[in-house]
């Protein structure tokens, strides 16, 4: 069957063009702090205990192409406060002129009020360096529910375990599945890959469990027929997502990449005209006519991302009901497992090292066979993110 970690993930980078060009450094100590600015650009950033960057993810499309082709990993949290808002005055994204109104969100996910104020202080320097005008709003940390649905739609966590963990857990466990995810943008991306990874671990598990029946000898081969039949379609099913997934999402004729493209060039020009409003008198002939043309580009904005989320929607309304054909398929199997004879249990008992070796050969390659094996759609990717970028900058400049 074609693999469903390759295609999936060329589906999660090329679905909303999303890519953060990032190190990957675990954090060493459960200590971590969760750190997010908002500017629209939405930016997430995980500190360790010496306060350190250990992981960056965008959180919205606007995050991503403002992160493209920097490194954040491995900087101060005032370091990365600092070139943030340095990336968004370059690009546009804040306003500079009488007129502007810039807000800049900022939370801590820790009571931290000598990092708070680091971070306030280089912002501000940042902006008087810019000459731009805004203000800075310290805005409530995520809550603790939100935090739990965050860590679980974020890895191969039970709910049962999640519930369990401490604060500090869940952000340690927060801060491990962003490392791992750091090529991925906005949640629905991240929850895909872990939800896809889940299933090629279980695959993968019972094709080594059926593997080791089938070397019990022929008695057992023949009992084993409805296991394996089982496990076929269910191969045959990830393949088929695998494909809808493709046809739906990252084929260059989908109506689902013609409506993000169609987004990133409305917004473009809207932060473009934004721009421009902001530097006129507000009592000018020229200022209402921009002003008008402002409203009308977030009108047409908002009908793109709305059209674009729609196409989203459908596509995932899609894969959810064969996901749930996957689960029925899963619970077949699961009834089989659990008829098992004691002998065929015995040998799986044996054999325990085989089957955990192979779910780790599951969990070890599930990104790394993509990043070998398409190399140049990463680097197309990132053309795009650095392009959009760059138009925004000279545009700002002009």
């Amino acid at each position: 069957m074609k693999k469903i970690t390759s295609v999936l993930l060329i589906i999660l980078m090329l679905a909303s063009s999303l890519l953060l060009f990032a190190c990957k450094k675990e954090p060493e100590a459960e200590d971590v702090t969760r750190m997010t600015i908002d500017i629209n650009p939405s930016i997430e950033l995980i500190l360790d205990k010496d306060d350190k960057v250990v992981s960056v993810t965008a959180l919205n499309d606007d995050g991503a192409i403002l992160l493209a082709g920097e490194v954040i990993v491995g900087k101060s949290a005032e370091e990365a406060a600092e070139l943030i808002i340095k990336l968004a005055g370059e690009t546009g994204y804040l306003v500079k002129g009488e007129n502007a109104e810039n807000e800049i969100k900022i939370s801590f996910s820790q009571n931290k009020k000598a990092l708070e104020a680091a971070v306030k202080s280089k912002i501000e320097s940042e902006l008087d360096e810019l000459d731009i005008k805004g203000i800075i709003t310290e805005i409530e940390a995520m809550r603790l529910e939100e935090l739990r649905a965050l860590v679980l739609a974020n890895s191969l966590y039970t709910e049962e375990q999640v519930n369990a963990m401490s604060e500090s857990e869940l952000y340690r466990a927060l801060s491990l599945a962003r490392v791992e995810s750091a090529l991925l943008a906005t949640e629905d991306l991240r929850e895909a890959y872990f939800k896809a990874k889940a299933h090629e671990i279980a695959f993968a598990e019972r094709e080594e469990t059926a593997k080791i029946i089938d070397g019990m000898g022929t008695l057992y081969e023949i009992s084993n027929a409805a296991y394996k039949a089982l496990l076929t379609a269910y191969g045959e099913l990830l393949a088929e997502i695998d494909e809808y997934r493709y046809e739906g999402l990252i084929s260059p004729d989908s109506q689902y990449q013609k409506g993000l493209s169609a987004m990133r060039d409305v917004k473009a020009e809207l932060v473009a005209k934004k721009n421009e409003l902001a530097s006129l008198a507000t009592d000018s002939e020229e200022y209402n006519a921009k002003l008008e043309a402002v409203a009308a580009l977030e009108e047409s904005y908002t009908a793109a991302l709305e059209s674009y989320e729609a196409i989203g929607k459908a596509i995932n309304d899609g894969i959810d009901a064969l996901l749930s054909e996957l689960k029925s398929i899963e619970a077949e199997l699961i009834k089989l497992e659990g008829a098992f004879s004691e002998d065929i249990r015995s040998e799986l008992t044996e054999k325990a090292a085989e089957l955990e070796s192979a779910i780790n050969e599951a969990k070890d390659g599930f990104f790394a066979a993509f990043e070998s094996e398409h190399a140049d759609t990463l680097t197309a990717i990132e053309n795009e993110l650095l392009a959009r970028k760059e138009a925004l900058i000279e545009a700002n400049a002009n």
